[in-house]
């Protein structure tokens, strides 16, 4: 059957963050759904759009990097639909030239205060996309445009006739290798479609400092963790496993709470895979950690902060994950889990369940395209 759809890929600025709906397009096509091109996109995007708490929006020129752009053409109708992913963490922040140029606006972080806040901005409508993670497809082509738009268009970027051009090129040049190399070494969706049930009776708590701590938030995020590996070991030292990845500041700051489990990602993802249960806190600027959507993948029984990401299916307590606001209540829905064998599978069928349905790049992606070609029959 012929694809009812073709789906271009602008080249992005950034590649990790924008891997997630790259690879639902991919493994789309490669199941014969739709059909996808890469085209080559060297525009700077300028327009970086904050909100603050007061209703207040403030205007950089600068990229808003996270925001990947696409263009769906419809087959049937013959409609253009232009479209954007917002995956930056922080949710009062968003693309100018998306909001003024696109037709739908998918954002990660999405929070309806910020979108109400935006509105007289955007000629796009504002969607939740959901919980993302980066992945690879293996379908994945076009690896020379995706190369050569990183690369072109972050050194325009870094263009300024002063006194240090070259010296600065080179530094942006490093910086895109590094992140091409890094993108290009991530683990691949089908290190998630594998589930597995857990092998063991670990609790799991694995996470990082950020690389300074010169701001509030990330101030409190470092004490927070700290705060539940130390209660974490003192009450479950038998089956805690984890700590802080080892880093300048970690080892610094946070020197008696390094972790003992692998750091490497794909070793991580092993020793994850095993565990029984896994606890979640808040990612940066309180948006929806990429640890969610793989603990998700892998069933496991969470332990959650809330989230104030608004989601497209809510994540719902006892039936997906266990939600905790306080030190005491973690250690309470720990013992709960625990000692109630029956609620621990419920919840573990639940988050694989979620995950299949909402967080696997495919289904969401195939969603997001859905509402949009759905839009478009409406209106013709």
């Amino acid at each position: 059957m012929k694809p009812s759809c073709t789906v271009l890929i602008h080249t992005p600025q950034e590649l990790n963050h924008s891997s997630y709906i790259q690879t639902g397009l991919f493994e789309l096509e490669h199941m014969g759904v739709i059909t996808v091109k890469v085209k080559l996109s060297f525009k700077r995007n300028l327009g970086f759009l904050t909100v603050t708490k007061d209703g207040i929006i403030t205007k950089k020129e600068r990229p808003h990097s996270k925001t990947s752009f696409y263009t769906l053409i419809d087959h049937t109708t013959n409609k253009k639909i232009t479209f954007a992913a917002d995956l930056y963490d922080h949710a009062p922040h968003f693309s100018g030239v998306a909001l003024k140029e696109c037709d739908f606006y998918f954002k990660r972080n999405y929070e309806s205060r910020f979108v109400k806040g935006i509105k007289a901005e955007a000629n796009a409508k504002v969607k939740k996309l959901g919980i993302v993670f980066g992945s690879l497809s293996e379908n994945r082509r076009s690896r020379g445009k995706f190369k050569t738009g990183l690369f072109v268009t972050n050194l325009s970027l870094n263009l300024k006739w002063d006194r240090n051009p070259v010296k600065r090129l080179l530094k942006s040049y490093g910086f895109q290798k590094h992140h091409w190399n890094f993108t290009n070494a991530a683990r691949t969706i089908a290190r998630f479609e594998n589930f597995e049930n857990a092998t063991t009776d670990t609790i799991m708590f694995q996470t990082r400092c950020f690389l300074h701590e010169k701001d509030k938030d990330l101030q409190e995020i470092h004490q927070q963790r700290y705060r539940i590996i130390k209660l974490l070991r003192k009450n479950f030292s038998d089956t805690f496993e984890g700590g802080f990845v080892p880093s300048t500041l970690a080892k610094t700051t946070y020197g008696d709470a390094l972790t003992n489990v692998p750091t490497q990602p794909e070793e991580y993802l092993d020793a994850m895979k095993k565990a029984r249960i896994v606890i979640y806190t808040r990612g940066l600027a309180n948006s929806p950690a990429w640890k969610m959507a793989e603990y998700l993948s892998q069933g496991k029984i969470i332990i959650a902060e809330p989230l104030t990401a608004e989601l497209p299916v809510p994540l719902t307590e006892g039936k997906e994950l266990l939600y905790f606001k306080t030190d005491s209540e973690l250690i309470e829905k720990i013992k709960l889990v625990l000692d109630t064998p029956a609620l621990g599978e419920e919840l573990s069928k639940n988050a694989r369940a979620y995950f299949e349905t909402h967080v696997h790049p495919v289904q969401n992606t195939k969603r997001i395209l859905e509402l949009m070609l759905n839009r478009s029959l409406e209106k013709s």
